[in-house]
C-alpha cells in the first residue's frame, strides 16, 4: 500500500510529480480525527495490508505523524517513509528510532550542493546530509533516493561515493517521469539513454558491492528482457491520495482520474473502496492487456504511447 498522506511540502522541486507546495488543503484525510484514521488502519489490516509506504508532499510536516506511525507499528505493519529529510532533527529521530520505523527513504539528487539545491529549489543539501548522519547515529535503516536528471547523469559514481561516506545501506536511482511540475522543466531530462545508465549502474553495483547496495527501478526485469504480462495494481497494490481516495497505483492516479474512487476514506470503509467500480474497471483493463499479450506496466504504456493497449517500452527511453 502506498499512502500519499499530504500534498503539503516545504520544497519547490522542479520535477515534483505531485505538484506539492506549502499550501494546506483541509480536505486531506490526515486532518481527519485520529479515531477515524485508526479505524481505517484496522480495516486495512483485516483486509491483509502488512506493508505501507508513506509519501507526500513531505510526511514529516504533519503534526500528528508520530501518533499515526505509532498506531501502524502497533498493528505490526511494516512502515517505510519517503521524506526530503529537512525536518529530521535529533528529537524526532530519537522518536522514530523508538517507534522502530522499518525504512526512511531520503531524497538526495546530486553529490554536490549546487546540484541538489538547484533541483529542489533551495539551500538544502548540507542540512540533509547532516540529518542523514544523525539517522546513522541512531541506526535507523536508511535509503538514499536519487533522481537521474541532466545535472547528475554524468556523476553517478560520485553519488555512490557520497552515499558510502554517509554510511547508508542503499542508494536507489530513479528515472524522471514527465508529469507534475516536470512538464514545465523538460530540459532536466537526461541526455543519456536508459540502457546506457543501467549498464553503468550494474558496473557500479559490482565495483562497490561490499560497501553499499545500489538499485534502480525495474532494472532486473528490463535487463533480463522479462517484462511481466501482469500488473499488481488494484489486486496486491493500492494507492491512497491525500483526500483518502483510492486508486490501483500512484502513477495511474496522476494521469487517469477514471481509476480513482469517487468516495473516500473519510466516509467509506476501506474494503468497500478497494472493491469499488473504479478498481474493478482497472482490473478488467489489466486482464484485457494480458489477453492481448501486451507486456509491462499499464502506466508506462499509457504514458509513452497514449494507450493502455500497447507494450511498455521504457527500455527504449
Amino acid at each position: 500500500m502506498v499512502w500519499e498522506i499530504t500534498s503539503q511540502c516545504n520544497m519547490s522541486c522542479k520535477h515534483c510529480c505531485s505538484d506539492s507546495s506549502l499550501k494546506v488543503y483541509q480536505d486531506e484525510f490526515i486532518f481527519s480525527n485520529q479515531k477515524l484514521i485508526n479505524q481505517r488502519i484496522d480495516e486495512m489490516f483485516l483486509f491483509g495490508v502488512r506493508e505501507l509506504y508513506i509519501s507526500g508532499g513531505e510526511p514529516l510536516l504533519m503534526k500528528n505523524i508520530l501518533v499515526f506511525l505509532e498506531y501502524l507499528k502497533r498493528k505490526k505493519i511494516k512502515v517505510s517513509i519517503a521524506s526530503n529529510g529537512y525536518f529530521l532533527n535529533e528529537p524526532l529521530i530519537k522518536k522514530l528510532s523508538r517507534i522502530k520505523i522499518d525504512l526512511l527513504h531520503i531524497s538526495l539528487d546530486g553529490h554536490l550542493p549546487r546540484l541538489h539545491n538547484f533541483l529542489r529549489g533551495g539551500d538544502f543539501f548540507n542540512k540533509i546530509t547532516k540529518n542523514v548522519r544523525k539517522l546513522m547515529k541512531y541506526k535507523i535503516p536508511t535509503r538514499i533516493g536519487c533522481i537521474i536528471w541532466r545535472g547528475n547523469e554524468m556523476f553517478l559514481e560520485e553519488m555512490v561515493r557520497l552515499c558510502i561516506k554517509l554510511n547508508v545501506e542503499e542508494l536507489r536511482f530513479s528515472w524522471l517521469i514527465r508529469i507534475g511540475r516536470f512538464k514545465n522543466n523538460p530540459r532536466l531530462y537526461p541526455k543519456r539513454k536508459w540502457l546506457s545508465i543501467m549498464k553503468e549502474i550494474e558496473y557500479l553495483n559490482k565495483k562497490y558491492k561490499n560497501k553499499i547496495r545500489i538499485t534502480i527501478h525495474r532494472k532486473p526485469e528490463v535487463r533480463a528482457k522479462k517484462i511481466p504480462l501482469t500488473c499488481p495494481g488494484g489486486d496486491k497494490l493500492f494507492f491512497i491520495n491525500p483526500k483518502g481516495e483510492i486508486s490501483p497505483c500512484s502513477w495511474i492516479a496522476k494521469i487517469d482520474p477514471n481509476f480513482t474512487t469517487e468516495d473516500f476514506l473519510g466516509k467509506t470503509k476501506f474494503e468497500k473502496l478497494v472493491r469499488a467500480k473504479e478498481t474493478s474497471e482497472f482490473r478488467k483493463m489489466v486482464k484485457k492487456r494480458k489477453n492481448k499479450n501486451f507486456k509491462g506496466c499499464p502506466f508506462v504504456a499509457k504514458y509513452r504511447n497514449n494507450s493502455y493497449y500497447s507494450d511498455d517500452n521504457l527500455i527504449n527511453t
